[in-house]
């Protein structure tokens, strides 16, 4: 395996042979991207959520009913819709999210198609896409709200960035630095102009940078820059807050990768701590820090540990992400390499299969890295 991959992105490359695969650079990831920390994302923590069982028969009420979005026109309707098709993407409710901010997207456009809440939810609508690996979908809403943004706020505002850096982490997934590189600076650059060297944000902006930095092998530009991200985040958050996570997390990779598991492991403890503390237990986001901590135990030749961290991963994913989800392939492809790894060869066979059939649906069977 090789490289990292967001909750979002394919990471499946090279499983046959190399090394175990980490997953979980940003944000996404992931969640780690960049309106876990926007004001779109805080406005949940001001709303009360309503029951779900309420929330759902409203929703398919109204459809059955035939309403036609003028619901939308009331802000405080609309914005208790999309608060809660955020915090289900949050939760990794998928399908529920996905109809919610479908409909907040629709209901926003019968307003107006430059309805300021139609960026609002073509952007996070992205970010659910960019979570199930649906580049292409993703890419195209960021690509709307990017244009709304601008238009509206000018090209150096905080949401433009967010945009910018949501665009920037689909060409990281893909495998397009050369795109991605310039984004992310540009990114850093309004937020540093706009927000101030020493905000949160920046912090977020620098960790993506450094790990594009990382794949390309710049591995000292990378470090410097992931420290810094650190320091910035632990002044502004503490040292024990959830969004420390990914930077702890980059920072076990990069020593990971260069033998020193010694320096590796702390961190990624302390990222599934965080994780953990963030989302609770049944995340995506914890099944990447158990998996990447398995990667590490399986390089010490701890293979016990690294099997029950694989297996808490993998069961943790296919209950929160499918079993077709990129990240469930990256967690096969790597119990794979560590069956292969013991001489447990039916075993590794069998894994290794189920890997491709995920890979190849996740990217298709032509990509360059499918097989490799």
């Amino acid at each position: 395996m090789s490289g990292m991959a967001s909750p979002s992105t394919p990471a499946l490359r090279g499983f046959p042979g190399g090394q175990c695969g980490e997953a979980g650079h940003q944000g996404c990831r992931a969640g780690n991207r960049r309106s876990l920390w926007r004001k779109w994302r805080t406005m949940v923590d001001c709303t009360k959520k309503a029951p779900r069982w309420l929330l759902m028969a409203l929703v398919v009420g109204m459809a059955l009913c035939g309403v036609d979005g003028s619901w939308a026109n009331e802000p405080d309707a609309w914005k208790q819709l999309f608060t809660d098709g955020v915090k289900a993407r949050e939760a990794a409710h998928y399908a529920e999210a996905e109809q919610l901010l479908q409909r907040a997207l629709r209901g926003a456009e019968q307003v107006s198609p430059d309805d300021p809440r139609v960026a609002t939810a073509a952007n996070n609508l992205g970010l659910l896409y960019h979570d199930q690996g649906r580049l292409q979908e993703a890419q195209s809403l960021y690509t709307r709200a990017l244009a709304i943004w601008e238009q509206q706020l000018g090209p150096e505002h905080e949401d433009v960035a967010a945009a910018l850096n949501n665009l920037a982490e689909i060409a990281h997934a893909e495998g397009d630095w050369g795109r991605a590189e310039p984004l992310y600076e540009r990114v850093l650059a309004i937020e540093r102009k706009v927000l101030g060297a020493a905000h949160p944000d920046v912090a977020i902006s620098l960790n993506n940078l450094a790990e594009l930095y990382r794949k390309q092998g710049r591995e000292t530009a990378a470090e410097s820059m992931y420290h810094l991200a650190l320091i910035l985040m632990e002044e502004a958050r503490g040292t024990d807050h959830p969004d420390l996570g990914p930077v702890l997390n980059n920072l076990a990779v990069l020593y990971k990768g260069r033998g020193l598991y010694a320096w590796a492991e702390p961190f990624y403890l302390r990222a599934l701590k965080m994780r953990r503390l963030r989302f609770g237990d049944e995340h995506p986001a914890v099944a990447m820090s158990l998996n990447n901590a398995a990667c590490l135990y399986q390089a010490e030749g701890l293979y016990a540990s690294a099997q029950r961290y694989f297996d808490e991963a993998l069961a943790i994913a296919e209950r929160t992400s499918g079993p077709q989800a990129s990240l469930t392939g990256t967690i096969v492809g790597n119990m794979a390499f560590l069956a292969d790894e013991q001489g447990l060869w039916t075993q590794a066979q069998l894994l290794y299969q189920r890997a491709l059939v995920v890979q190849q649906a996740q990217l298709g069977v032509h990509h360059p890295t499918v097989g490799l």
